[in-house]
This record gives structure tokens, C-alpha cells and sequence, in this order.
């Protein structure tokens, strides 16, 4: 029920949309991480399509690679853990502005190059699925991304670690 202080307040405070935010989010960025640590050679490919971080020495494409999928899995286990969601919430949607924004552009040029509108692209984006159609993955990013902010600004502990502890009685006096 959506009350006097409108639905911005009622999401804020509500433990359903932080539930089913926290369980998508999370569920969505171990899967992806998992993949990437399995298929390392294709996140490597995948990111090196996109020209954006040099293959130089001391490569930092290389260290991408390496530490980008452990920072999904840790902050998709904090979100289904219900822990910190804050900090993984904010953390899942800034990485996920910049990778839509990444997505966005190499898959315009692509589109330029090939004459094609941008939807019919596809190609393997590095989220660690394979190869995606272009306008289907925005989408996606952009409901993580809403999904993420709601994580990050939910005020509700409800279902959560962090609303387990405050709620746990602290002990007898006298003890």
C-alpha cells in the first residue's frame, strides 16, 4: 500500500523491493562472475574488443581481468547475504553504469561499421554469457541499475543480516 509519503518513500522503506532487489542483483552478478572466472580467456578477448584499456605493460587489461570478477562475486554474495548492501549495491551500480555506457558505444560503432541499426548488433560483451543482441543487454543493465539503487537506498533491514543482528536480543543483565 503506497502511503501519504509517496512511492519514492514507500520503496525506500519497504522490505519486498529490497528483498527481490538484493536477491535479482546478486543472483544476476555471481553468475556472472563465476563464468568469468571460468572462462578467463574469453572475459580477456571480450575486454580487449572494447580498446579502451591498453595491453601495455603493467597491463592493466590483464589485472581486469583478473580482479573485475571477484568484486562481482563478493558484492553479489553480500547483496544475497543481506550484508553491507550499501556499499555492494552502490559499488554494482556504478560498475554496471560504466559497462552499459561501454556496451552503448562499441556496439555503435559496430553498428556504424557494419550498416547496421544498433539492435540488430551482436557480440560477446564480457559479462560472461557468450554473445548478446545489443538492445536486449541495455535493457537488462538498466533494470540492474534500478535494481542496484534500490539495494543501495533501501532503508529496510527486514530479511537481511545487518536486520538480524539489531534484532537479536543482546544478552541478560547481570551476566
Amino acid at each position: 500500500m503506497v502511503t501519504p509519503r509517496g512511492f519514492r518513500g514507500w520503496l525506500r522503506d519497504a522490505a519486498l523491493p529490497l528483498l527481490v532487489a538484493r536477491l535479482v542483483v546478486g543472483g544476476v552478478y555471481v553468475w556472472y562472475g563465476v563464468n568469468k572466472v571460468r572462462e578467463p580467456v574469453a572475459f580477456l578477448k571480450a575486454l580487449h574488443g572494447y580498446g579502451i584499456l591498453p595491453v601495455e605493460p603493467p597491463h592493466p587489461l590483464n589485472l581486469t581481468v583478473v580482479v573485475l570478477p571477484w568484486i562481482e562475486i563478493l558484492c553479489g554474495a553480500l547483496l544475497l547475504a543481506g550484508a553491507w548492501l550499501r556499499a555492494a549495491g552502490v559499488l554494482l551500480c556504478a560498475m554496471t553504469v560504466v559497462f552499459t555506457v561501454a556496451v552503448a558505444l562499441h556496439a555503435s560503432g559496430l553498428a556504424a561499421a557494419q550498416g547496421l541499426s544498433l539492435c540488430a548488433v551482436r557480440f560477446d560483451c564480457g559479462c560472461g554469457i557468450g554473445e548478446v543482441w545489443v538492445c536486449p543487454k541495455l535493457a537488462e543493465n538498466l533494470a540492474l541499475i534500478a535494481l542496484a539503487g534500490v539495494a543501495a537506498g533501501s532503508r529496510s533491514r527486514r530479511w537481511t543480516l545487518e536486520g538480524l543482528r539489531t534484532a537479536a536480543p543482546s544478552g541478560s543483565a547481570g551476566r
